[in-house]
């Protein structure tokens, strides 16, 4: 049975049967933990106590079983579930662990047996779906496990190991773009996963993209269990494939320090070693040696140039040609041991502090920016820089002192105006955000970065189309810019256009998917698509954690409470908005909407005309003419029906809206006597 298999079905078995909280303090609450050595002599001594209340004794044996099955001692962990049942024949949780179980030793009858009894028994329990596909994933049931898995997500959203299980199956059935969408949900949902690392990598390899399957591998190394060999036998492969022989082996070695006997392992080793052998002599290099099996293979790094050997001159030379290229760890590589000689080479500090910010490297970017300005306190650029780091490290206080030092000794620094746009969009402050990246962008037009930050800037005055002409900008002067493309896919999503934003969207978080513009946008996606449940775990990831990005999430989130008609909820995320900014016309709109769904129309409109009176919004004048209506004040709520439909639709939420007033304006048309209402729209041939 295959690791990811087992862990899979783990890992829902613990969403369903995992620890029960604190039912009581000693035994049970040992037995049902997390502390592996407690678990099974607590678990014995509830089960061993006659005195105990059945309900106790069922858990244990439940928990026990799950101990003995992960440590493959199955036939014990077959007769505990068994004991279970025969204290509840219906209990999900012992026939869930004994089908795990049997499927374990093999027995995939008897363990379908189970889960589809479970089916039965609970059909709106997404946890017994994730189990059964898992098991119809090991017998390559591709169809039935897609089925199963299809069903899981539909009635719970925030499995991570449901969607690998699903990517899974779609990338033996061929389905490559399909799997790599589920394991990035999945890596989204919970970046802990190790086997959505493990499977993305595979999906990349498969795709030819031999750089991004080695990051993912190293990924699922670091994340998984010591003993778990397939990420190192997969990333050996394709260092293979890439000709790094040395790593390779290296790796191979691991794999046989966990399971010497691995044949296919030690042939495939014994073959790099040898094409290894064959380059050296056509290069007239000696082999490097293989690592020993049992030395620990440390973390991949971007692999760097050999240590120098010539000038300091030739080394800067190498470090400028890796920065040209973007290949900023090797920047960082080449220069390290010239700062260790020198500490002082100003060229060096300006260069690694560069690449250490495009690592996003801060504190040590930062570091070597301080050791510059003792050297140069007034160095204009190297102040603007060191104020675009502090606002990556969210310390905008610093970063202000900063920008005001470096435009006192040059008020045409663009970067110094960037960094103040910067701060001043991630306060709020979005129309003076605007005026600074526009001085920004004249001094330097070629900036793709200003592009992207003034783009974003226009995004939440809600000019989304002035916004997305500075992101196609951004990509133009610089096709790798991740904050832009997120961004015009965001906007793409709230202008309406879905498909095409979420191209945006999915291409920035294949390339990063902790990207939080591009999380955004999958949350909102899923909020227009009626996926609220779904919604609400994307944006639970962003919220308080991004001052740039948490109220628009908490709004986005207030939305999808509101579409649950969860009111409490929506009305704390709105609450806190205001609090913060008690004139945000967005956070007024919406809170307007949500006291209408209260009934507290008052509040309700006076919410509403607040926000109206600082932006008009096709949604704004919707939903006060909706309470106007429930008040039976026809001519208003005609005024404001009327007035949406005049309006043009700035976002996706103004286009549902205006579809709806303009039903409710044919709506009213025959509900309203022809009189002195007529000679409002005489062209229109009603009274309205």
């Amino acid at each position: 049975m295959s690791s990811f298999s087992i862990r899979l079905v783990a890992l829902v078995l613990v969403a369903l049967c995992g620890p029960q909280g604190k039912a009581r303090a000693g035994d049970l609450e040992d037995c049902n933990g997390a502390v592996a050595d407690r678990i099974e002599p607590a678990c014995t001594a509830i089960i061993n106590n006659a005195s105990r209340q059945a309900d106790d004794r069922l858990k244990a044996y439940v928990s026990r079983s799950r101990w003995f099955a992960n440590r493959s001692r199955l036939d014990a962990a077959t007769a505990d579930a068994e004991a279970a049942l025969q204290l509840n024949p219906q209990s999900i949780a012992a026939l869930l662990v004994r089908g795990y179980a049997r499927q374990r030793a093999g027995n995939f009858d008897a363990a379908l047996a189970d889960f589809n009894r479970a089916v039965e028994l609970d059909p709106k329990n997404a946890v017994v779906f994730a189990a059964r596909g898992g098991m119809r994933n090991e017998q390559k049931a591709w169809a039935e496990a897609l089925a199963d898995f299809n069903q899981s997500i539909v009635l719970r959203q925030d499995i991570a190991a449901t969607y690998v299980g699903r990517g899974l199956a779609y990338a033996e059935t061929g389905q490559l773009d399909a799997a790599l969408a589920d394991l990035n949900t999945a890596i989204s949902i919970n970046s802990n996963v190790s086997n959505a690392f493990f499977w993305r990598g595979q999906i990349y390899r498969r795709k030819g993209d031999a750089d991004r399957a080695i990051d993912d591998f190293s990924r699922a190394i670091a994340q998984g269990p010591p003993i778990d060999r397939a990420p190192y036998f997969a990333r050996a492969e394709v260092f293979s494939a890439k000709g790094d022989y040395a790593r390779a082996i290296a790796d191979f070695d691991k794999v046989l320090s966990i399971a010497p006997d691995d044949r296919t392992a030690q042939q495939q080793r014994q073959s790099a070693i040898a094409m290894q052998t064959e380059l050296a002599k056509v290069r007239g290099n000696p082999p490097a040696a293989g690592v020993p099996r049992t030395a620990v293979v440390a973390p991949i790094a971007p692999q760097a140039a050999q240590s120098p050997t010539g000038s300091t001159a030739a080394q800067l030379v190498e470090a400028r040609q890796f920065m040209a290229q973007k290949k900023f760890a090797d920047v960082v590589s080449r220069l390290n041991p010239v700062l260790a000689a020198d500490p002082a080479n100003e060229s060096a500090l300006r260069l690694r502090a560069v690449a250490l910010m495009a690592l996003s490297r801060f504190a040590e970017s930062r570091a070597d920016m301080d050791a510059m300005l003792r050297l140069k306190p007034n160095d204009s650029d190297m102040l603007a820089l060191r104020a675009v780091v502090s606002i990556a490290m969210r310390q905008l206080d610093s970063a202000r002192a900063n920008i005001d030092s470096a435009l006192a000794l040059n008020p045409d620094n663009a970067v110094a105006y960037l960094a103040r746009g910067m701060a001043d969009r991630i306060s709020g402050k979005y129309q003076e955000a605007v005026a600074d990246l526009d001085r920004a962008i004249s001094l330097n037009p070629k900036d793709s970065a200003a592009h992207a930050e003034r783009g974003q800037s226009y995004m939440s005055l809600n000019r989304l189309d002035k916004a997305l002409v500075d992101f196609d900008e951004a990509l133009v002067l610089n096709p790798a810019n991740d904050a832009a493309r997120a961004a015009r896919g965001l906007s793409l999503l709230l202008k309406g256009n879905t498909a095409e934003g979420l191209v945006d969207v999915k291409n920035a978080l294949d390339r990063n998917p902790a990207n939080q513009t591009a999380e955004l946008g999958q949350g909102l996606a899923m909020l227009v698509s009626g996926q609220y449940d779904r919604s609400i775990v994307a944006l639970n990831q962003l919220v308080g954690k991004n001052l740039a990005f948490d109220s628009f999430a908490r709004l986005l989130r207030a939305r999808a409470y509101l579409a649950k008609k969860d009111t409490a909820n929506a009305m704390a995320d709105l609450n806190l908005v205001l609090g913060t900014h008690p004139n945000d016309a967005d956070a007024l709109r919406l809170r307007g909407i949500t006291l209408s769904a209260m009934h507290e129309y008052d509040k309700a409109l006076d919410d509403l005309s607040k926000a109206i009176a600082q932006r008009e919004t096709v949604e704004g004048y919707f939903a006060r003419a909706k309470i106007y209506e429930a008040q039976n004040n026809i001519d208003k709520a005609t005024d404001d029906f009327r007035r949406a439909t005049q309006l043009a639709a700035t976002s996706v939420f103004d286009a549902l809206a205006q579809a709806a007033s303009k039903q409710k304006v044919q709506q009213l048309s025959k509900r309203i006597p022809c009189g002195s209402l007529a000679a409002k729209a005489p062209s229109e041939g009603t009274c309205l």
